[in-house]
């Protein structure tokens, strides 16, 4: 290398440096923090704030907490079913506007509002919506001669008013990534499959389906991780409740962490929820690469 080339990569390095030393900081430096709470016992005495190190009391803690195992389970009951419909709806609303359809661009622009607006917009949205004496549901139930139905106050509906309007919000997010995909599919490989004389169903099953694959693959992981994380839609609509009926993990780590300020075990819940996603992440996608390789088989 010429001794200006050396010049230019040092100086490259030195641009390079602050981004880096500022990414390290609010990165690694929470990290490792988090990992020094998990394992410890933090206490705030006279004289300031004290870490014992080498305990695995919060562990112990966590897995006979009746509390945090609530938690798991509704966050599962929220992710798993709101990634599906958002999956099923992004992808029917893809296939639809995938076809010359009156308006399409603005359609396409109108599709992508809901994932433009703030969580906690969107938690207020879904707040007066289900509002069980202003909301406009109570409304149309009334004029229809129903009952009114408590969607925020009963525990059993709850769940649902929080994962139709998570569903409502991001559906755009897997319209995006599908409808971008499904443009992106040669349009050879179709026409070949036509003149084959696949049509309809028997077209979309082997042909566009498996080109969307990898598309498919990224957009329900991302939005899976995502969903794990959920707290401020269910902070506004709900408040985890009623009772403990909406408390996500996060929620239930944010309550631990700063109303309780027990910072120890809010850093406990916050880690087994990382190593959770990570569990899933690595299970799903190792899941779907044996699915990949028996299909090309």
């Amino acid at each position: 290398m010429s001794v200006f080339g050396k010049a230019a990569q040092r100086q490259g390095r030195a641009f390079l440096a602050p981004t880096v030393i500022l990414l390290l900081c609010f990165t690694i430096f929470p990290l490792l923090f988090t990992l020094a709470l998990a394992f410890g016992e933090a206490r705030f005495e006279r004289g300031g704030f004290h870490i014992e190190f080498g305990t695995l009391r919060n562990w112990t803690r966590l897995f006979n907490d009746t509390r945090f195992w609530n938690a798991f389970s509704v966050t599962l009951r929220i992710v798993l079913p709101a990634v599906a419909l958002q999956y099923l709806l992004g992808l029917g609303l893809a296939l639809l506007l995938d076809r010359k359809v009156r308006g399409g661009g603005f359609f396409r622009v109108l599709f992508l509002v809901p994932m433009m607006l703030t969580p906690i917009a969107v938690g207020y949205m879904g707040r007066m919506v289900f509002d069980v004496g202003r909301g406009p549901i109570t409304g149309i139930l009334q004029r229809l001669g129903l009952p009114a139905v408590g969607w925020l106050t009963e525990t059993h509906l709850s769940v649902y008013s929080i994962i139709l309007t998570d569903v409502w919000q991001w559906t755009p997010f897997m319209f995006m990534i599908l409808y971008a995909a499904l443009r992106a599919i040669p349009r050879d490989y179709v026409e070949a499959a036509r003149v084959d004389g696949a049509s309809g169903w028997r077209l979309f099953w082997n042909v566009t389906l498996p080109m969307l694959a990898p598309a498919s693959i990224a957009a329900i992981l991302l939005r899976t991780v995502e969903g794990f994380k959920i707290v401020d839609i269910i902070y506004i609509m709900t408040g985890g409740g009623p009772g403990r009926s909406t408390e996500s993990l996060t929620m239930y780590g944010y309550n631990m962490g700063f109303r309780a300020f027990d910072l120890s075990y809010g850093a406990t819940i916050s880690l087994s929820l990382f190593l959770a996603v990570l569990v899933a992440s690595t299970v799903f996608m190792s899941l779907t690469r044996r699915l990949r390789h028996v299909g090309l088989e």
